[in-house]
């Protein structure tokens, strides 16, 4: 009895770890999408400095940002 709980616990996990795969490669396959499509440099003003930069890696940057600042800001699931 206790392995089939271990084995339904354990299907729920790599449930979620598939789904979360799946989101993770879906939001890539959009920022590289995005990347392509947006091949203009855009004016972007440093602290110090301004200058142009194409529009892809803008959007590449602000997408590992985001995903870096998603995983410091996310609460502890212990």
């Amino acid at each position: 009895m206790s392995s089939d709980v271990m084995a339904n616990a354990e299907r729920k996990v790599r449930s979620r770890q598939s789904f979360r795969i799946l989101i993770w490669l879906i939001f890539l396959a959009a920022v590289v999408v995005f990347g392509f499509v947006n091949t203009k440099k855009v004016s972007v003003d440093w602290v110090v400095n301004d200058g142009l930069v194409p529009l892809w890696a803008v959007i590449g940057v602000s997408a590992v940002a985001g995903a870096i600042i998603g995983l410091v800001a996310r609460p502890n699931r212990h």
